[in-house]
């Protein structure tokens, strides 16, 4: 039987409906292929589109992206009548208005990895801060993907910023230090996995693939992933051009970003971009803070 890791999360026709994929190849100015995912959001609709994406935050991704599998199982299981409502707001009170950009930035990363790539997380994140209003440290997201019978681990990095350029000049840093360090996303991994779905078979299988010390090819395995959200007001101006104004834009993006890459040493062919565009990022954060009610 194929290995195969479950998406956690459910709502990839849901999402659908908020977050267009746009189907597009790249090749650096050397001929090689990158692996990219472009997503935008509808430029107008009913309800506000990003008010129908806020909402299916709320309802499908907070919890499953701030809370452990096994803390959402329990509270299914024990409390069946209003239990969704407990999970978020127990979810909730875990964020803080003062880290909210990076929270939402993670929390974008892990639905992009879980939806798309069918690559679900590994380990709870948010699950190791010490204090909510603390950022999380080393990689945003650790998540795992069989694909062809070969087992990819992605340490991911996200960057919620108002300029593309310099969020990709920070990521690569970011993805050239947990690539470096991966050994404390191993250690982490072990001590607060947080596998969905898995029988027993397939966990032992897992774990025994992520011990450095069984595993001699443990290089073989790292794979580094990448969101960026940005703004670019200018994008969406003009409504019947913005797929193709989207891609000359994505096109630089995604050249600068790989050289950017190939200057820290990381294996370009082993990475994936995603990225996602918006009219202001502060705005982005605030009505995010806003529809989630975050306190602190």
């Amino acid at each position: 039987m194929e290995k195969r890791l479950r998406p956690q999360l459910k709502i990839k026709e849901e999402l659908s409906a908020v977050l267009s994929n746009v189907e597009e190849t790249f090749k650096l100015h050397d001929g090689r292929d990158v692996q990219t995912l472009l997503v935008y959001m509808p430029l107008d609709g009913h309800p506000n589109p990003l008010n129908k994406f806020f909402s299916i935050v709320k309802e499908g991704i907070l919890a499953n992206f701030v809370l452990k599998c096994s803390d959402i199982e329990r509270q299914l299981r024990i409390h069946k009548e209003g239990a969704a409502e407990r999970l978020f707001d127990k979810a909730v009170r875990q964020l803080s208005k003062h880290t909210a950009q990076g929270e939402l930035g993670e929390l974008i990363l892990f639905t992009l990895l879980d939806v798309y790539l069918e690559a679900p997380k590994l380990l709870t994140k948010i699950s190791t801060k010490t204090a909510n209003k603390m950022p999380v440290f080393g990689a945003d997201g650790v998540h795992g993907q069989f694909y062809d019978g070969q087992f990819k681990l992605y340490l991911g990095e996200s960057k919620l910023h108002k300029d593309f350029n310099s969020a990709a000049s920070k990521a690569a840093k970011s993805i050239k230090s947990a690539t470096d360090k991966y050994q404390k996303e191993f250690d982490l991994i072990e001590s607060h996995r947080d596998f969905y779905d898995l029988d027993e078979n397939l966990e032992d299988i897992l774990l025994d693939i992520l011990d450095p010390l069984n595993n001699e090819n443990i290089d073989d395995i790292l794979h580094s992933s990448c969101f960026i959200g940005f703004a670019s007001p200018e994008l969406f101006e003009s409504n019947d051009q913005f797929e193709k104004n989207y891609i000359e834009l994505a096109s630089k993006y995604v050249g600068d970003f790989f050289s950017k890459l190939d200057k820290e040493k990381v294996d370009v062919s082993k990475s994936v971009l995603m990225i996602l565009p918006f009219k202001n990022i502060e705005e982005l954060v605030s009505e995010f803070i806003a529809y989630m009610d975050i306190q602190e």
